[in-house]
């Protein structure tokens, strides 16, 4: 089977997304698909990745709507009909005429990572009335949907109207390329968030944990210090780190962090990339939110309340949880359902669904 994965991408080659790729073009390739990763981006570093990827890179200059994006997205379109691909696997982005004409050509699957409509509206008002005025060009032309949640896939007032097959599939992590770690020897407790400062992510809430908790020690990895001036002292800022980097702060670390703020963007339930790390390292973690892989929750995942003001009147329940695992890893057959492999082979037997419904 052929497939054209086609991404818009500028984030960092380091980024927990950029592993998800690069791990799931391996395993199909490793279970003999024919793939070709086609990247849309104005970075280098990430144009060199693709390379390495045996992919194809397409770079432009400019914002969301620049014409030399608009031609880059052109050139990666005619090459992908050139191939002619039996599917498209598209990582959902704004609508753009490109995209259009390969769901009108090509079965064209759109994996659903977010409520991307929500996001926008606490970023910028003009890709949130212009996705909202367009996404249903491309949506009701597309023959197969990817959510990472339940609640995307049959909750949401959008997405669960939307024709075409669907399928759930949480993220997933290749467990075979992480170590687990030992537990941590740091003689006070240490907690560490692994991302960038998105609002959903609650980096505010961090710091005031880091305040409720002045003897514990914080580390952001991913967060700049200058994005939060006059943060509490036992808060360590480490900018973007790669994975070698930042693993000697994670093996120190007695817990995890992950998203504690999904209520800002509507959503209830998630599967993070970051929190799969985590525990693929061993990490037990602090969430806010339902996580789809684990819906009646685990002993290892403290589950706060998805509310404004959850890690306030959770301090106790934090306190007992770290304690609790401080000389402790989740062990590494607790979090075995999480292995991408069985991800990936449930992805392609979906995406060969979609293109043999033609």
């Amino acid at each position: 089977m052929r497939i054209a994965y086609l991404t818009h991408f500028n984030l960092s080659p380091e980024s927990g997304v950029a592993k998800k790729i690069a791990s799931t073009i391996r395993i199909w390739r490793d279970l003999n698909a024919e793939v070709v990763l086609y990247v849309i981006t104005r970075q280098a570093d990430v144009a060199d990745w693709a390379l390495s990827l045996g992919g194809k890179a397409f770079i432009y200059t400019g914002g969301s709507y620049s014409v030399k994006k608009l031609s880059a997205i052109g050139r990666a379109t005619k090459d992908i009909l050139r191939w002619k691909p039996h599917a498209v696997y598209l990582r959902r982005d704004l609508v753009y005429p490109g995209y259009v004409q390969l769901a009108v050509q090509l079965p064209l699957v759109q994996e659903v990572n977010s409520d991307e409509l929500a996001e926008l509206k606490l970023y910028s008002r003009t890709q949130y009335l212009y996705h909202l005025t367009t996404r249903n060009l491309l949506d009701r032309r597309t023959k197969g949907w990817v959510f990472v949640t339940r609640e995307l896939c049959a909750v949401h007032p959008y997405f669960s109207r939307l024709p075409g097959r669907k399928i759930v599939i949480a993220n997933g992590i290749d467990l075979e390329r992480f170590p687990h770690l030992p537990p941590s020897a740091a003689p006070q407790p240490t907690l560490a968030f692994l991302g960038h400062p998105a609002p959903w992510h609650g980096v505010d809430k961090i710091l005031r944990l880091a305040q409720m908790f002045p003897g514990w020690r914080f580390h952001l990895i991913g967060v700049a210090e200058e994005e939060f001036p006059d943060s509490p002292p036992n808060v360590f800022f480490h900018g973007r780190l790669s994975f070698s980097e930042y693993l000697p702060i994670l093996t120190e670390s007695h817990a995890a962090i992950g998203t504690l703020a999904l209520h800002r963007n509507h959503m209830h339930e998630a599967s993070p990339l970051k929190v799969r790390e985590y525990l693929a390292l061993g990490l037990p973690t602090i969430i806010g939110y339902k996580d789809t892989d684990f819906p009646q929750g685990a002993p290892f995942l403290l589950e706060l309340p998805n509310v404004e003001n959850n890690v306030d009147f959770a301090a106790d329940a934090i306190l007992r949880f770290v304690e609790e695992w401080k000389n402790k890893r989740v062990p590494r057959s607790e979090v075995l359902h999480l292995d991408l492999k069985k991800k990936e082979r449930e992805r392609l037997r979906f995406l060969k669904e979609v293109a043999n419904a033609l």
